[in-house]
């Protein structure tokens, strides 16, 4: 594998994991020796077995939890049917009644922390693994995460844990699928005795970036398959924007060799990775998901989750109960549904494990075939339909990107001609004005000019009429005009 720059090796776990924003991981051995060791000694045990003595085609399932009651029914429920054979849950402080609901069930162990889970997420995860996995199968999983594997109709737990361990894997990819209702964003009430897998029905792949395993780093894991991926984005790139790393490795065998949460609660280290991807179904129950998101918003931790619960908050306000469902959303009747697709890969190996088991349980060789050809060319060509769809919206984008582009440049072009002819404008109507006001000011002066003349003319006047000469000649002229009149 690709070799990681030293300077990054501390932080590693958050460039792998950005996107979702996952705690800050311990960057040295003794920080997280003492972070184990503090959480050893804050570790109260509630309810169930201490212990759990399982053989290795049995799985336990590790959660940590808190408020998840209205995922409890379903969760349980889950993983009793797909043949879990004990549930370990650590509760960090739920008020909802998650851990009476919990204390009902007899294959459930509930222990509880009250430790910071932003600080101690990785150590929490750590220790249920390391306390109950010792040289068994775990799956450690969120309380609103259902595991899921292809064919597991035809394919038992029991069986594929065998078929993990004929092929000496200790390690299992599965990718993150959120699943939705017609209602995307809704603050509605949920009922959490309705299960959540026929409430959210809905999936989508059209915002899918994938890339190679390889790039990951040097994490010390052999890949026998290469077609898995790692994937990122999907809903929520969709809905709000943000980047998220939709790969884990929740299904591990402990060995002396594996690394469980290795830098990041997404990976692990030292892992023969098997040839088969799982699925991790994520149902986040709408109105439990307000509530945490609402309840986040109010409290303000100053960690870094605090920008992305105020984006979700501004997003479910914007948009509470109404359906935007996209084009390219499916319903999923089956995790067999992916077969085909980057969310459930198969090897040749692995399917031939699903015609055995098929013939074993009595399906025939041809009935079986006939159904693994009929899953995995009915995935294959819904794969295709949403890819054609993701392509005419693609497409649409484009031309919509092209002719706002345009639009762009044409309103740019018109503001710079503005921007040019403004100033020529402005400095026409300026000589103008200046025009104006110098002919004014003529006009002023050659006024000025006018009525000094005129007072000349007028005290000149004035001089004449009172001089004795002007009086003479005007007693000569009355004197002529009475001469001429008499005449």
């Amino acid at each position: 594998m690709t070799a990681i720059n030293p300077a990054d090796q501390g932080r590693r776990g958050i460039i792998l994991a950005r996107g979702r924003e996952r705690p800050d991981v311990p960057d040295s051995p003794l920080l997280e020796r003492v972070q184990k060791w503090i959480l050893h000694h804050e570790i109260e045990h509630l309810h169930g077995p201490k212990e759990v003595d399982y053989g290795a085609d049995e799985l336990v399932v590790l959660v940590v939890a808190r408020d998840g009651r209205p995922y409890i029914k379903s969760f349980v429920e889950h993983y009793r049917s797909l043949g879990a054979k004990h549930l370990v849950f650590l509760d960090n402080g739920s008020v909802d009644g998650t851990v009476e609901a919990l204390t009902e069930y007899e294959d459930v162990t509930v222990l509880r922390t009250k430790l910071y889970f932003e600080k101690y997420a990785i150590s929490m995860r750590q220790y249920l693994i390391e306390r109950f996995g010792r040289g068994r199968w775990t799956l450690t999983v969120d309380q609103d995460e259902l595991f899921d594997y292809p064919y597991s109709d035809v394919v038992s737990l029991k069986a594929l844990l065998r078929y993990l361990n004929d092929n000496s894997y200790t390690a299992v990819v599965a990718q993150w699928l959120d699943m939705f209702s017609e209602e995307l964003l809704s603050k509605a009430t949920g009922d959490e005795e309705e299960s959540l897998k026929e409430v959210l029905r809905f999936y989508d792949l059209s915002n899918i970036r994938t890339q190679s395993y390889e790039t990951v780093g040097d994490l010390g894991n052999v890949l026998a398959n290469e077609e898995i991926k790692v994937l990122r984005d999907g809903m929520v790139h969709t809905l709000f924007g943000f980047r998220a790393l939709l790969t884990k490795h929740p299904l591990i065998f402990l060995d002396d060799r594996i690394k469980p949460m290795d830098l990041s609660e997404h990976w692990v280290g030292n892992a023969r990775v098997a040839d088969f991807t799982g699925v991790l179904l994520h149902y986040k129950n709408p109105s439990h998901f307000y509530e945490v998101i609402q309840r986040k918003v109010t409290e303000r931790h100053p960690d870094m989750y605090q920008r992305r619960w105020d984006a979700y908050f501004e997003a479910l306000n914007k948009a509470p109960g109404v359906a935007v469902m996209p084009e390219t959303a499916r319903e999923l009747k089956s995790v067999n549904d992916l077969v085909g697709t980057d969310f459930a890969v198969v090897s040749r190996q692995y399917m031939e494990l699903v015609e055995r088991e098929g013939r074993r349980k009595g399906l025939g060789e041809e009935a079986t075939r006939h159904r693994i050809l009929e899953a995995f060319f009915s995935a294959r060509a819904e794969a295709h339909a949403q890819s054609q769809k993701a392509g005419e919206l693609e497409q649409q984008r484009r031309e919509l990107e092209q002719r706002l582009k345009a639009l762009k440049q044409k309103l740019d072009l018109s503001e710079r001609q503005t921007e040019q002819q403004q100033p020529r404008r402005i400095k026409e109507l300026e000589e103008q004005l200046h025009d104006k006001t110098r002919r004014i000011e003529q006009l002023r002066r050659r006024l000025a000019n006018e009525t000094r003349k005129a007072e000349s003319l007028q005290r000149q006047l004035a001089s004449i009429t009172a001089s004795k000469r002007w009086r003479l000649l005007d007693g000569l002229n009355r004197a002529r005009k009475r001469i001429l009149q008499n005449r």
